[in-house]
């Protein structure tokens, strides 16, 4: 009997000691899985590894002599798989996807994965005091240097910067405006989805004095339920490449009733696609 009370009492102890449940393995949502590879390269400016996630088109492994235009995707854990994000994912492989049936656009897509706690630091050119060091020259260098590389090495893509785009969202979107700036040689198009214009005022200077090279497409995408800042600022960033660059291809979507999360960016990328890869997919 003491020996059943001293369990019972230890059992309800607050210092009693009990396994913290496991936590649960979420299913992944790879559209195809037998089309996704990931794989881990070396950023030796950041002077760390990073996981890249890549996404091939349906009829990649059969067509030997074909070359598909490349997208690359920052904060690559939310892309593909709801299992790697925690905040929802963008659906680009379904977007891909269904892209490829009703329009045959064909396109390899990689998910750059951020750095976590590093991310704010990491993908901005531009330093802001409360995020320092600013260490997405450094980023920036490794995804030309290092990323596009070991992706032009390993698959059949076509490099040139016609064929190249970037993509990314809040501070993503704000690393694909500066590889747009700053490395037009290397990518002929950005898709700059609700893009954190907040962070430095040394971003408008910058972009009124860098006028884009003529055949690069930038499309430029705010919800109106995101900030009261974040469609005046996008605006007027996109105002500024219209005057600066007259020759290149621009568009502006607004989406009054969208806020700042994956849902709203997973709902605008289809057509953010299109309007890059037109006139293959037009209409959208």
């Amino acid at each position: 009997m003491r020996a059943l009370l001293a369990s019972a009492l230890l059992a309800f102890a607050p210092w009693a000691v009990t396994a913290a449940p496991a936590e649960a393995v979420r299913e992944s949502t790879v559209a195809a899985p037998s089309r996704f590879e990931t794989f881990t390269v070396a950023l030796p400016t950041l002077g760390v590894e990073r996981t890249l996630r890549v996404y091939l088109p349906r009829g990649y492994t059969n067509c030997e002599g074909c070359r598909y235009p490349v997208v690359y995707f920052m904060d690559g854990q939310n892309v593909f798989d709801a299992a790697t994000s925690y905040v929802g994912e963008w659906g680009a492989d379904e977007a891909l996807d269904e892209l490829l049936v009703k329009h045959d656009l064909a396109v390899i897509a990689v998910g750059v994965d951020h750095g976590g706690e590093a991310r704010m630091n990491e993908l901005s050119v531009w330093e802001n005091p409360e995020f320092k060091p600013a260490r997405g020259e450094a980023f920036l260098a490794d995804l030309v240097d290092a990323v596009k590389p070991a992706i032009d090495a390993r698959y059949r893509t076509r490099p040139a910067a016609a064929s190249t785009t970037i993509i990314g969202s809040s501070m993503g979107g704000l690393m694909a405006h500066a590889a747009l700036l700053r490395h037009p040689e290397v990518f002929g198009g950005a898709i700059i989805f609700s893009p954190s214009y907040w962070f430095s005022p040394a971003i408008a200077p910058e972009t009124a004095r860098t006028p884009l090279r003529p055949g690069q497409r930038v499309y430029v995408y705010a919800g109106g339920q995101e900030s009261e800042s974040m469609v005046p600022q996008a605006r007027a960033m996109f105002e500024t490449f219209s005057v600066r660059s007259p020759s290149t291809r621009l568009n502006f979507l607004e989406d009054p009733n969208a806020g700042h999360n994956e849902a709203a960016w997973r709902a605008a990328l289809p057509t953010a696609l299109c309007w890059r890869f037109a006139p293959i997919c037009e209409p959208c």
